[in-house]
Parts: structure tokens; sequence; C-alpha cells
């Protein structure tokens, strides 16, 4: 699931974007899905990557969150990827999260 915002300031091509998965697990008769990663681009390339933790939901409903955030004030659900990226300079958080 991408969100493009064109250009904003400085960042040319803004965009985010989600990346989901999906499993079936053989106690439950249903499909669910995970959010596994979230990446910033801008100036078309990618510029930050979060993994994410603990967003999951059967497949058949939405998940919910009041904050999913890279701040540890909101329990830092989006964690920085990789130490070598520039996931460290961002602080991310969506109020009223629902996917």
């Amino acid at each position: 699931l991408s969100l493009k915002f064109g250009d904003i300031g400085n960042l040319k091509g803004l965009v985010i974007r989600f990346l989901l998965t999906t499993s079936s697990y053989q106690l439950s008769v249903q499909h669910w899905f995970s959010l596994h990663r979230l990446q910033l681009l801008y100036n078309h390339s990618a510029q930050a990557t979060f993994n994410a933790t603990g967003i999951h939901a059967p497949a058949s409903y939405s998940f919910h969150c009041q904050h999913v955030s890279s701040l540890q004030r909101y329990h830092a659900l989006l964690v920085p990827s990789s130490a070598n990226d520039l996931s460290k300079l961002w602080e991310v958080t969506f109020t009223d999260f629902q996917v």
C-alpha cells in the first residue's frame, strides 16, 4: 500500500509505503495479515525503512491502534531496520491508525 504525496517542500515525490504480508496458521482457519515494513521514499529513492512489530490481524478484520510510531513514548511499533540508513533521523507517528 503506497501513499503518494508528490512534492512537499524539499522532499520531491514523497511516498509512504506499507509492506503487508499474509499468512495462514494451522490452528486457525483464518488468514492473517501483518504490516511487515514501512518505507519512506523521497527524491525518488528509499530513505528510511522501519520494521513493524505487533501490527497484525485476521484478514477479514482490520487493525486499529491509537498510535503507530517510532517513538518510545508510544511503545515504538516501528523500529529502524538498519543502523546504516536514515531511519534514525526520522520520527514517524500515525495517530488513530487503521488498516
